[in-house]
C-alpha cells in the first residue's frame, strides 16, 4: 500500500528563502504560545502538494498564508471555489487588513466564493484563531468581513493519573486492527468518513504500527475506530500523544461504541509508555464524553468564514 505524500521535495529560490525567513520571524514574534519552524512551514504550506499559495502573502511584517486547493485530495470533493488561510500575523497597524483586502481581490478574479481560517486538509496548523491569545488577528479578520462560523475545542488529559475500565458488551468486539484487515478497514473509512480520516489511518498502517489503531465490530463488520499518533512533524504517523481520528459510523451510534473505543485506545497508549493525550478539535457536545475520562478543555479556536 503506497503512502499519499503530503509534501513534495523541490528546490527553493533565494527569493522564497527570504520570504519564508520573513514569515518565520513574524510568526514567532507574534504567536508566542505557538512557535513554528521552517520545516513545519514547508510541510504544511510551501511544499504542501495540495495547496497553491496566493500570489501575495505578505505586507510589511504582516502575512496571510492563503491558498486554494491545487489538486484533488483522495476521494474528497475538489473544492475549486474555496480558499483557506492557514495562518496570519497582524504586523503593524492595518498591514494585515490591507493584505487581506488584496487577497480578496485575487480570490474574486479566481472565482473563489468562500475563504476559511483555517481548516485546510491535509496540513492545517490549528483549526482556527484563538481570539483570547491572539485578538489582533481575530479583529483584523472581522474587519475584513470574516464571521465566526463555529468553535473547535482542544482538550488534554494526564492519562497516567487515571485508570480506564472496559465494560464488556457481547454485541461489540473491540480489538486492535489486524494486518489482514487493512484493506477492508480503509474501504470502511472511505465509505463512511472524510478523506482526512483515510489519510491519517493509511499513514499509521504504512509508517506506524497497528497497535495505534483500535477498531469496533458489530456482527463481524467494522462499526468505528480510534487511533493515536505523533500527529506532527516528519514522523507524524509514529506513536505519540495526539489522540484521533475517532469515528463511529452513523448506523452504529448510540450503542456505547465510542466509550469502548476511547477506553481501549487510552489503555493502549499507556501500555506504550504514553502518559499524556491531547487533540485539537472537537465540538462542545462531544467534549462531554472526553470529560468523563479525565480530559479538560485547554483551548478554543474560532473557525472563521468569509463569503465573497
Amino acid at each position: 500500500m503506497k503512502r499519499l505524500y503530503l509534501y513534495l521535495k523541490w528546490r527553493i529560490s533565494p527569493m522564497q528563502t527570504e520570504l519564508k525567513a520573513q514569515i518565520l520571524d513574524s510568526w514567532n514574534a507574534y504567536f508566542k504560545y505557538d512557535p513554528t519552524d521552517a520545516g513545519s512551514l514547508d510541510r504544511k504550506f510551501f511544499k504542501n502538494l495540495f495547496i497553491k499559495p496566493m500570489d501575495t502573502i505578505t505586507n510589511g511584517k504582516a502575512y496571510s498564508l492563503m491558498g486554494r486547493r491545487a489538486t484533488k485530495f483522495l476521494y474528497a470533493q475538489y473544492e475549486k471555489n474555496l480558499a483557506w488561510i492557514l495562518s496570519a500575523a497582524p504586523g503593524e497597524g492595518d498591514q494585515l487588513v490591507k493584505l487581506l483586502d488584496r487577497q480578496k481581490l485575487e480570490c474574486k478574479k479566481l472565482g473563489i466564493e468562500r475563504v476559511y481560517y483555517s481548516n485546510f486538509s491535509p496540513g492545517y496548523f490549528y483549526p482556527g484563531i484563538e481570539k483570547k491569545k491572539y485578538p489582533e488577528v481575530f479583529d483584523a479578520l472581522r474587519e475584513s468581513g470574516f464571521k465566526e462560523d463555529s468553535i473547535a475545542i482542544s482538550m488534554e488529559a494526564e492519562i497516567g493519573e487515571h485508570f480506564y475500565v472496559q465494560i464488556k458488551d457481547e454485541r461489540i468486539e473491540i480489538t486492535n486492527l489486524k494486518s489482514d484487515e487493512s484493506e477492508r478497514f480503509l474501504a470502511f473509512i472511505e465509505k463512511n468518513f472524510p478523506a482526512d480520516c483515510f489519510y491519517r489511518a493509511s499513514g499509521v498502517i504504512n509508517e506506524g504500527n497497528l497497535q495505534q489503531i483500535t477498531v469496533a465490530k458489530v456482527n463481524g463488520e467494522f462499526a468505528g475506530y480510534a487511533m493515536y499518533a505523533a500527529g506532527e512533524g516528519p514522523m507524524e504517523f509514529a506513536p505519540g500523544e495526539r489522540f484521533g481520528c475517532f469515528e463511529v459510523s452513523e448506523a452504529n451510534r448510540s450503542m456505547g461504541i465510542g466509550s469502548k473505543l476511547l477506553v481501549y485506545t487510552l489503555n493502549s497508549m499507556k501500555a506504550n509508555g504514553i502518559r499524556h493525550a491531547y487533540f485539537l478539535w472537537t465540538t462542545e457536545r462531544a467534549s462531554r464524553l472526553y470529560s468523563r475520562y479525565g480530559f479538560r478543555v485547554t483551548r478554543e479556536f474560532s473557525i472563521m468564514v468569509l463569503d465573497l
